[in-house]
């Protein structure tokens, strides 16, 4: 009898390492799309030449060297909702890993009972009774012979990862939203004062002609074509405020307050620093993203899947014990008659339609088509980079170029100025040399905000200083 233990006991421990090599099996390898990477981006602009380029770091934000817009992420970190709503959804799927991992432990339960009965036989006057009470334990451990509860807990590892990075990816996001709404929150600020400026210009120069008019000088078209670019002006200045105080509300929400109590403290726009930023190389870029780190944890998440579907068509082995008490006393199991036992159960499934196979099949095609997703993200990403390398690049360029607009607009300004105080030039000459001034620093003001935006959107499109090694 002994003997006969002995081998049932090597044999189910055989069981269980056989179980343990399989679930050992690694279901993180994925399936790389096969793409050639060039050595450098399509575009090398100007900036990433310098030597003072910048590392991409995840503090990104602090080389536009802006108080206020450090103040605002600070704020964000502690009271977006967005962020705090990636982070419960990062908790879900934590709680949801955890839920698979206990499979890695065997089940233990337990049950106790007490009751009484009674009967009667046909033909007899008087009931038999009868009481018993029981107690048990039982522990059940499916044994995982095929690997397909270890593919569970790696296809829940491998969600919860995609989730993290996901928030990671949502975070990046929002800050570069919050950053591109400061600079133009700014830029509007400045158009509106131009804007002004222009109004006033053109007041002074309606004034004018008024005053040609009546002493018969100018004409009733002069007056009349007059009051018609005022009124422009005035009708130009509307739409830049409108634009100025929801650019504020959108921000206000991107932060967690209502659009009521926000108020932000203007900064001079053309301050702020635009950093140089160095791109690396494109091979890199995979490892740089939060969003293709997601993509490739989905794609571990379906290998798991596949090898659990595939699990599913072999037989389930399950090993169970159970030790009790009973006694033929209400509340009490002494004396008691005790018993123990084991169990080894197969299980296999004969027949059910297809319903497994097809859902082996519904696997394999979902990680087909995640590959081709992550392909296309790859390349995307690519893309981004290249977009933002040309903008950052060409409105560099752009910059320069309305500096040196804005110059000569001051030279002209200067220029008539004297004329019109020596007396050989009128005063709408100046006036209206005052307005193009003011109109080539209205343009300057928007074309470093394109600067602006331009870095921000090439900090996002290289991952804003997120490492998968370091995730």
């Amino acid at each position: 009898m002994q003997s006969h233990q002995e081998t049932l006991a090597v044999k189910t421990l055989s069981l269980v390492i056989t179980s343990l090599l399989f679930s050992a099996c690694s279901f993180n390898e994925v399936k790389k799309p096969d793409i050639n990477y060039a050595d450098n981006y399509s575009v090398t602009p100007v900036q990433s030449k310098l030597e003072n380029a910048v590392i991409v770091d995840s503090n990104w934000w602090q080389s536009f060297q802006s108080p206020a817009l450090n103040e605002l992420m600070q704020a964000a970190q502690q009271q977006s909702p967005d962020l705090l709503m990636s982070a419960e959804r990062v908790r879900q799927a934590e709680l949801q890993m955890r839920i698979a991992n206990v499979s890695l432990f065997p089940s233990l339960s337990a049950s106790a009972s007490t009751g009484e009965s009674r009967s009667k036989a046909d033909g007899e006057s008087s009931y038999a009774r009868g009481e018993s009470s029981r107690a048990s334990v039982n522990i059940s451990y499916e044994v995982d012979l095929w690997g397909g509860i270890a593919a569970e807990r790696a296809s829940a590892r491998a969600g919860y990862d995609a989730t993290r990075y996901d928030q990671d990816a949502a975070t990046l996001s929002i800050k570069a939203a919050i950053s591109n709404s400061w600079f133009q929150w700014l830029a509007l600020q400045e158009r509106i004062a131009t804007a002004r400026k222009n109004i006033a210009i053109a007041e002074r120069v309606q004034n004018i002609v008024d005053a040609r008019y009546r002493n018969g000088v100018a004409t009733a078209a002069d007056v009349a074509q007059q009051k018609t670019n005022l009124l422009s002006q005035q009708a130009s200045l509307l739409p830049l405020e409108l634009q100025a105080r929801q650019t504020q509300s959108a921000l206000a929400i991107l932060l967690g307050k209502t659009p009521q109590e926000f108020s932000l403290t203007i900064e001079q726009l053309l301050d702020i620093q635009v950093p140089e930023v160095a791109a690396g190389t494109p091979a890199d870029l995979v490892t740089r993203r939060p969003d293709l780190a997601a993509s490739e944890a989905d794609l571990r998440a379906a290998n798991a899947n596949i090898h659990a579907a595939r699990a599913a068509l072999l037989p389930g082995i399950s090993l169970g014990a159970s030790a009790g008490k009973s006694a033929s006393e209400l509340f009490s199991l002494n004396p008691a008659t005790q018993t123990t036992g084991w169990t080894l159960s197969l299980a296999q499934t004969l027949f059910n339609g297809g319903r497994l196979v097809n859902q082996k099949r519904l696997s394999e095609a979902r990680r087909s088509e995640l590959v081709l997703q992550y392909h296309k993200a790859i390349l995307t990403a690519l893309q981004e980079v290249d977009n933002a390398l040309v903008s950052a690049d060409v409105s560099q360029r752009q910059e320069v170029s309305q500096r040196e607009i804005v110059a000569n607009a001051e030279r002209s300004l200067r220029l008539t100025e004297a004329r019109y105080r020596a007396g050989t030039d009128d005063l709408l000459s100046l006036l209206e040399a005052q307005r193009s001034l003011f109109q080539a620093q209205d343009s300057l003001v928007q074309q470093r905000l394109s600067r602006l935006t331009a870095a921000v959107d090439l900090y996002k499109s290289l991952g804003g200083g997120w490492t998968l090694a370091a995730n």
